[in-house]
């Protein structure tokens, strides 16, 4: 590595290093510095800021935790979003974003979602909901030297072209090692050594930044927890699932994560693949094959950009305008289904349409569809068997009562369309607010068993034995 650029790498390390909490905190309302020429994106200083910021202003719902150091020293941060009074063990979907180091859009993505999500505690149900009984765990910097390198380049207006961390192997130029080809299950060695640009590492796991995350995941997988992971990527919109290594390889659960994968991009650009129907070039030591692989955790790589707007950093105007707002639908997606990714993902969706209240019940009705909340919709779809809803406790908990909904009338046209309508008795209850859940289900095939979909919830209000809607869906 050049002298001049270490000597700003660590310039730029002790300027992020050196400002205090407090400090962070009292900047969380100021404008943020951005990447230069991408407006849309912040820089490595405006990320830690953000993540104190959110530390700070959430204390109830966000931890920050550092699970690791780059190569050259700078911290790796897992930020863990749930609402900690509620002390169980709960479902959570873990995002892995900025391995490679010029993805800038996932990143922000990323960040985005968890901002958002934490805005809205207490004001949307599902939101709500969300936060209390699930937990979002973002690895949102995972090459910190790497994404210095490549803010560096933007700043001189050269092509944002580096892509690995700061560990140079090569005698004869600057290449570091792709990270995201250093993970330690089905790892190969790299044919031209460490001056590939592609140089996967002198050894499987062998760089300081996969092994932060490995070591992280195998933690939390020795707790039983159920895990979702997607590695956030950038380049061309596609939603891959494991093996990499081989398309081929045998795999029992392809078409749960090819569903999955639909389910998850049904309102993105970002088009789903079955293991086997890629047309990929196998590809070695990836972060979904050893979650997936190694570990049993079910694992998508969300890739997302177009080679039309610079593909790896990803131009602003496709950002904004194709990028943001559907693949934050879909992380949402990502999040509710991880309490059971490989069931949730084939049942159906329920859509609360109205909330009325009588002296001692409340009638709430909407709609169950099991086919068009899919990318290019569902491969599989039937009718709606039942719905069932839970009061206060989403229906996954093991102190959850369910209970039937008896009125559905299923569609004469649309199979897969079915209208509901329920009394709920609500005597007795305590005064504030509550919550009642509600899950559809589909009929049973010759292929498959009855599956429950994504859970929908809204709150009411009881205050002086008068039952109020609260418009949060």
């Amino acid at each position: 590595m050049k002298k001049s650029l270490k000597f700003l790498h660590v310039l730029l390390a002790f300027l992020i290093f050196s400002s205090t909490s407090s400090a962070l905190a009292q900047s969380q309302f100021q404008t943020q510095s951005t990447v230069p020429s991408f407006p849309c994106y912040r820089d490595i200083t405006a990320i830690y800021q953000s993540l104190q910021n959110l530390k700070s202003r959430y204390p109830n719902l966000v931890m920050l935790n550092q699970i690791g150091s780059s190569w050259n020293g700078m911290p790796i941060y897992a930020l863990e979003i749930t609402n900690q009074s509620i002390n169980e063990s709960k479902p959570r979907l873990v995002l892995v974003s900025g391995l490679r180091a010029n993805a800038f859009a996932p990143l922000e993505l990323s960040l985005r979602f968890a901002e958002g999500l934490l805005a809205n505690y207490g004001k949307s149900a599902e939101d709500s909901w969300i936060l209390d009984y699930l937990e979002l765990d973002l690895i949102l910097l995972a090459n910190p030297d790497g994404r210095l390198r490549a803010e560096l380049q933007a700043g001189q207006g050269l092509d944002v072209s580096w892509q690995n961390n700061a560990h140079n192997s090569c005698q004869t130029k600057e290449t570091g090692v792709r990270l995201s080809l250093n993970f330690p299950y089905q790892w190969r060695e790299s044919e031209t050594g460490s001056c590939d640009p592609a140089f996967s590492g002198e050894s499987s796991g062998s760089e300081a930044e996969s092994q932060a995350i490995v070591n992280y995941l195998a933690a939390l997988k020795a707790e039983e927890e159920r895990i979702l992971l997607l590695h956030l990527d950038a380049y061309e919109n596609e939603m891959l699932s494991p093996f990499r290594y081989d398309p081929a390889a045998e795999n029992n659960n392809i078409d749960e994560l090819y569903t999955l994968g639909k389910k998850i991009t049904y309102n993105s650009p970002v088009k789903p693949y079955r293991q086997n129907e890629t047309g990929h070039l196998p590809i070695y030591g990836t972060l979904v094959d050893f979650a997936y692989g190694e570990l049993g955790i079910p694992s998508l790589l969300f890739s997302m950009g177009n080679p039309k707007a610079d593909a790896y950093a990803t131009e602003c105007w496709y950002f904004d305008e194709y990028l943001l707002e559907a693949n934050l639908v879909g992380l949402k997606q990502a999040l509710k289904l991880s309490s059971a990714p490989f069931q949730r993902a084939y049942g159906p969706d329920l859509e609360i349409e109205s909330l009325s209240y009588q002296q001692n019940s409340i009638i709430i009705s909407g709609g169950a569809d099991d086919f068009t909340k899919w990318h290019n919709g569902a491969d599989q779809y039937s009718a709606v068997k039942r719905i069932e809803y839970s009061l206060d406790l989403p229906p996954w908990h093991p102190q959850a009562e369910l209970y039937p909904v008896t009125r559905i009338e299923q569609d004469p046209i649309y199979s897969f369309y079915a209208r509901f309508e329920v009394e709920v008795p609500i005597e007795g209850l305590s005064e504030g607010i509550h919550r009642i859940y509600f899950q559809a289900w589909d009929e049973e095939s010759d292929f498959a068993a009855s599956r429950p979909g994504i859970v929908s919830a809204i709150d009411f209000r009881v205050l002086n034995n008068l039952y109020l809607p609260i418009i949060r869906k």
